[in-house]
């Protein structure tokens, strides 16, 4: 404890001890300070504990508190200053109209603090001061940026004279200061003050030019009447720089300066706000929206007589909205409830906005779960009997935002969706989709499949009770779904997945000429690398080695070849060639293909037979109009004209070409087009 005059306290703003307070531009701080006498021994000189309980938002962040300032009225080489320990803290969240739904929720974190003091004996008692910042901008408040105390500096102590507004000399604007005496004990012998509750604690959000009601409670620990009063907030004057302030005296405490005139310190918050002083009950409705301070002080009155001059005062934030503006809880749940599956359901709630449960109360969500169960939590987890039940959620019961809806709850766990897939999802080979789904009560009346590339995100659907699907992509997934409903109206779905492999390719050709006794490789692609694959021809007749995918066949008869193939995915292929020999130099022409895109004979070409150098193919119709030509070895005719399927019937061909000696070799004859 160390002893200091009041009459030239200074105040130092850089200090560190960071717990509850915040600075100035965004603290919405209120606070309450008390004191309680315990006598010490004797009773000459009693202990008096004082109290500051100090509430800020949760989200802020702050220094140490000041000092509490204590002035002895008959002897002011007695005044002196008392540290504050901290008690507790904790986090409070709560909110006053659940109707307006904020960003955030509130919360406010309440510090207690306590400070002994012994008092001696005097005649005049004493006066108890403390001094804080930095209150935040409010509506009902003036407020001087050049006049403030901000982040420890004072930025501005005097006004110039020819100031209309000057108020007073070194009006710290958004300074905070609780005042109030300690009564003689010529006066009153043992005096302890009155006490609020928490009522102040919170923010209390309203809505514009809407009715309100708040009640503040004190209790007196001596048994006094009390009497409630809308009391001015305080500030303090001061003077001085940057690192310090100095305040002269308990008289540099003043009324806060109001906006009028809508608000003055008898009417802080308009007026169409009122107390009764009786009860300590706040009402009536605020026309402006924003942030205002509300202070309510309370006197004691012992056998008809008032205690002391200054009342204990408690502070609250105030917040008004235009309410037409804000959202309001919306009820939502889906009009059907599907539980196919299971008797016990966890129950969908698409209520919006949504807050966490702390945010409000025990009537947030009221259920009615059909069975003449309810439920207060967000999704009730549920077990029902075999049924079909009407549920419905009431939002903010008993609230002017109360909202309701409704919804058919469906419990049929004899549902069971299912499907089998035949096929091992090679590209081009039919993979069926076979529907499984039982259900023991009532029967399955519709079904939807979708197949959706998850690549990509394309899909198609089929109506079809077993629908096929050859795909055409290789090393693609698709997600395949079944969606089903019953007669009872019960909804069930089923989900599995497919990858899809890249099949063999088919052979290349498969009518081949080659020179009798010259070998002749053969080509077979599994569709990947070589690794896992496997492949068998046959007959192995003329084959060096027929499980190779390209071996090599030496022979001089007419032979077909069978291959099947298979890769590491599994996927298989059997194909056929035929090799036909001839002894040349030769052009060997076929006498009809068939262009119907099977692979086999679907192209009209002359197989060449030591022949070195090819000058034309020729294809001419019945009338002798040229239909194709080319000089390629091994090109032929696709049985189109002009990009359209020539019709069936004979066709006249001619050919000529070189042999390695330089003899020409000349073929004409007719071809048969087969469709």
């Amino acid at each position: 404890m160390t002893k200091r005059a009041l009459s030239a306290i200074t105040l130092a703003l850089f200090y560190t001890g960071i717990f509850c307070q915040s600075v100035y531009p965004t603290n919405q701080k209120t606070g309450q300070l008390s004191y309680s006498m315990i006598f010490g021994p004797g009773g000459l000189n009693p202990i008096y504990r004082f109290v500051l309980k100090m509430t800020v938002d949760c989200s802020e962040s702050a220094p140490g508190l000041f000092q509490l300032y204590i002035n002895d009225l008959e002897n002011q080489a007695s005044s002196f200053s008392v540290a504050w320990q901290l008690d507790s803290a904790s986090n409070d969240i709560k909110v006053a109209d659940p109707c307006i739904v904020l960003p955030v929720a509130p919360c406010r974190r309440i510090c207690y603090y306590h400070a002994d003091a012994v008092l001696p004996f005097n005649t005049a008692g004493y006066s108890v001061f403390y001094p804080d910042c930095c209150r935040d901008y409010y509506q009902n408040l003036r407020t001087d940026f050049n006049a403030s105390i901000y982040d420890g500096n004072l930025l501005k102590s005097s006004w110039s004279a020819d100031d209309p507004t000057r108020p007073g000399a070194g009006y710290i604007y958004n300074s905070i200061a609780y005042l109030f005496s300690i009564p003689s004990r010529f006066k009153v012998n043992k005096n302890s003050s009155p006490v609020f509750d928490n009522s102040g604690d919170t923010v209390l959000n309203i809505c514009r030019n809407t009715e309100f009601g708040h009640l503040f409670t004190a209790t007196d620990p001596d048994g006094d009447s009390l009497v409630y009063s809308l009391t001015p907030a305080k500030i303090f004057s001061a003077y001085g720089q940057r690192a310090s302030i100095i305040i002269q005296s308990t008289g540099n405490i003043h009324d806060a300066m109001y906006n009028g005139p809508l608000y003055s310190p008898d009417y802080p918050l308009g007026m169409g706000v009122s107390i009764d002083p009786k009860t300590g009950f706040v009402h009536g409705a605020i026309s402006d929206t924003g942030s205002f301070l509300l202070t309510v002080g309370v006197s004691e009155y012992r056998n008809g007589s008032l205690v002391t001059q200054l009342p204990i005062t408690r502070d609250m934030v105030i917040k008004v909205f235009d309410c037409d503006k804000l959202p309001l809880p919306k009820a939502n749940i889906p009009p059907l409830i599907n539980s196919c599956n299971a008797t016990t359901v966890l129950l969908p709630n698409n209520t919006t906005p949504y807050h966490p449960e702390l945010y409000w109360d025990n009537n947030t969500y009221l259920w009615d779960l059909g069975d003449g169960d309810t439920s207060q939590v967000r999704y009730p987890l549920h077990t029902y009997d075999t049924g079909t039940y009407n549920i419905r959620l009431i939002t903010m019961a008993g609230y002017r935002c109360a909202d309701t809806a409704y919804s058919k709850l469906l419990v049929y766990p004899s549902v069971h969706p299912s499907f089998a897939i035949d096929g091992n999802g090679c590209t081009g080979q039919p993979v069926r989709f076979i529907n499984t789904s039982t259900t023991d009560i009532g029967q399955v009346n519709s079904l939807l499949w979708t197949f959706t590339n998850l690549k990509d995100s394309s899909y198609f659907t089929s109506a079809l009770s077993t629908p096929t699907y050859a795909f055409k992509v290789p090393d693609q997934t698709y997600s395949a779904i079944l969606d089903i409903t019953t007669t009872r109206g019960c909804e069930a779905m089923d989900t599995q997945y497919i990858n899809i492999r890249q099949s063999p390719l088919r052979l290349q050709t498969h009518d081949t000429v080659v020179t009798s006794g010259v070998p002749f490789r053969l080509f077979a692609n599994s569709g990947y690398d070589t690794t896992g694959s496997t492949y068998i021809w046959s007959p192995s007749a003329g084959l060096d080695d027929p499980f190779s995918a390209n071996p090599v066949a030496t022979g001089t008869n007419d032979i077909t070849y069978k291959v099947q193939e298979s890769n590491m995915y599994g996927c298989s292929l059997t194909d056929t060639i035929h090799l036909t020999y001839y002894k040349g130099p030769d052009i060997y022409v076929p006498l009809a293909f068939t262009p119907n895109g099977d692979g086999k004979n679907d192209i009209f070409r002359p197989f060449p037979v030591g022949i070195q150098r090819l000058e034309y193919f020729r294809v001419f119709d019945r009338w002798g109009n040229l239909v194709y030509q080319t000089q390629a070895y091994l090109a032929g005719w696709d049985g189109s004209i002009n990009g359209r399927q020539a019709p069936a019937g004979t066709y006249i061909y001619e050919v000529r070409g070189k042999d390695y000696n330089g003899k020409v070799v000349f073929k004409k004859g007719p071809v048969l087009l087969i469709r």
